[in-house]
This record gives structure tokens, sequence and C-alpha cells, in this order.
């Protein structure tokens, strides 16, 4: 017997098929995902508890500064909306009439979405897919059906997840679902170009010339300055550290004068 491909029907939809039973759309889309009830618990199967699993998979977006993390978003969504036209192109070519790319125009729309609403801060990213659906006005199932695209393609993964039920009742559930933990990816195949987009574009030669031209000047002119007037040049405003640094600058400048007045290689730290 050969290993099933990731094409197969799921079981709970063949033998729907067999026993021509009619499923309601939610059941549909729900045995389509491959996912089975644990046994016992209404939850999903390999679901984190809460609270377990989120620092592992949100991170910030980009610098985690809303102004970065819009630009970072929007190069993503840019890639994301080139993929979808190449490859609805290529799919016509084959299927004169196709509307979709690999990612479609819900899965663009629940990017588009995802971005807008992430904290750009922490990565924190956990809505419902109905909350989802409602943002973008798509159903239930068109909006799971994107999601599952978009992680084929690289650009979110997510994480199930539940929580124990404060004062179960005896036999009943202990744990229940609450909603899944997203982390936005970037592709493979566009990691290189975010690199390179979002490098830090290097100082013209002549500019660097500048500033090492005024970094020498400056220290030339703090090598001859007395110990009073270096601290005068560089004091940072704090009166008391400014008094305190004043003094001693005097004290510095007062043994200067002595030592140069000074006629033994002994007082002087001559070495003839």
């Amino acid at each position: 017997m050969t290993a099933a491909s990731h094409d197969a029907t799921p079981i709970g939809l063949l033998a729907a098929g067999i026993a021509k039973t009619a499923l309601s759309r939610k059941t549909r889309v729900l045995l389509e995902r491959g996912d089975s009830r644990r046994s016992g618990e209404k939850v999903w199967r390999n679901s984190y508890t809460e609270g377990t699993i989120e620092d592992r998979i949100w991170k910030p977006i980009h610098d985690g500064r809303p102004r970065g993390g819009r630009r970072w978003t929007g190069a993503l969504l840019k890639a994301a909306r080139a993929l979808e036209y190449r490859t609805r192109r290529e799919r016509r070519e084959r299927e004169p009439g196709a509307r979709n790319g690999v990612l479609g125009e819900v899965g663009l729309e629940v990017l588009g979405w995802l971005y807008e609403t992430v904290d750009y801060a922490t990565g924190r990213l956990e809505p419902a897919i109905a909350t989802i659906a409602e943002g973008v006005g798509r159903s239930y199932s068109a909006v799971h059906e994107a999601l599952c695209r978009l992680r084929a393609e690289g650009f979110l993964h997510w994480m199930r997840r539940s929580r124990p039920i404060e004062d179960p009742e005896p036999g009943g559930p202990q744990v229940e679902q609450v909603p899944n933990a997203y982390a936005l990816l970037v592709p493979a195949a566009v990691k290189d170009w975010m690199r390179a987009l979002f490098r830090k574009a290097p100082a013209p030669a002549c500019d660097e010339d500048r500033r090492k031209h005024e970094r020498e000047t400056f220290e030339a002119m703090l090598a001859g300055l007395s110990a009073r007037e270096r601290h005068e040049a560089t004091w940072n405003g704090d009166r008391l550290l400014g008094e305190t640094l004043r003094s001693l600058a005097a004290a510095i400048d007062r043994r200067s004068v002595l030592e140069c007045e000074s006629g033994t290689a002994r007082e002087t730290g001559g070495s003839f």
C-alpha cells in the first residue's frame, strides 16, 4: 500500500459520499481540514494550552515600530499581489477563464486584513476566523480556504490553542477551544528581495569624507585646549557634574603650570 498523498480525500468526506449523506457547508469545511476532535474533549488535536506557545511564534514586525511595520507588511503585500497576478496569468494559459492564482482575491484580502490587525511591536495576532470573515466581508469557508492557501505559500502559519474551563461541570469538558495564534512569515522566494529592499543604504563617499574631516578637526581642537576649556567644550549640561568637572579641570591646569615652571627632570617627568 502506498502512502496517501496530500490530495487524498479526507476519510469523513469519503464516508459521507458512500453513505450518500448531505453535509452542511461548515461540516464539509471542517472535514476538508483533515482534523479530528480529541477523544472526550471538544478541541482540535495538536492544540496547545493558551499561553505556552505564543512567545515562540510572535515576533516584532520588522523594527517593531508602526512606520517600519507598515513598510514591511506593505512590501510583503506587494510581493503577494505579484505572485497572485503571475500565477493567475499562468493558470489562464492552461485554463482559459480562470479567475484566481495560488492565493486568490480572498487570500489577498485576508492577508491585507491580517497585516492591518497585527500588533507591530509584539507580532501578536489571534483573531477568530469568524472575525476575519466579518472584517473582509467573506464567508467562513472562503476565509478558511484562503488561510490554507496563504500557509501553503509561506505567508503565515498558525498554532491551535485551548484553555482549561473554569469550574467545569462534573463529567463535562475540561478544556475549550480558543482562536489560533498566527505567525506572519516571509516566503522563501521573496526573502532576498526583502533583505535588499530594507538594507540600510551606505552613506555617499563625499558625506563620509565630510564626517571624517569634522571628527578630526574636533579632536584636534580638543587636543589644543586646557583641561578647563576642554570641559567647557564637552559639558553635557548637568549642573552638579559640571561644577565637579570644572573644579577638577582647574586643578589639572594649575598642576600643569607648576610642572612647566619646574626646572628639574624629576618634577617635570622628563627623561633627561
